[in-house]
């Protein structure tokens, strides 16, 4: 088996928001007074980013036919004919241990 690790770029940031969230723009940015910015995806320091993040992975892994492993619901397995790919998830980091390359290639390509 190979093993691979990664680190998912951007990750709190790709999530819609599930409520409205409103802010007081940057300092220098150019908003009119009394008027602030109502966010779409999630950011950083949102108390809710790490959770609407692993909902829309969980989702994603269930959709490609991934089962989850164990309780916890940060392993994934996912059985393609002699091959298998396991994924470990741990906040915005992955670990992936595979039987084959290729297998793993198509997963990074999705």
């Amino acid at each position: 088996m190979e093993l691979y690790h990664w680190d998912i770029q951007g990750a709190f940031c790709t999530s819609d928001v599930d409520t409205e969230i409103f802010m007081q723009p940057p300092t220098g940015y150019p908003l009119p007074d009394g008027q602030c910015l109502r966010l779409q995806k999630s950011l950083y320091c949102l108390r809710q980013s790490s959770v609407l993040f692993y909902e829309n992975l969980e989702r994603w892994m269930l959709e490609y036919c991934f089962e989850p492993i164990g309780p916890d619901g940060v392993m994934f397995r996912l059985d393609h004919g002699n091959e298998c790919l396991i994924v470990s998830l741990y906040v915005d980091n992955g670990v992936c241990a595979t039987t084959s390359e290729a297998l793993y290639r198509q997963f990074l390509a999705n």
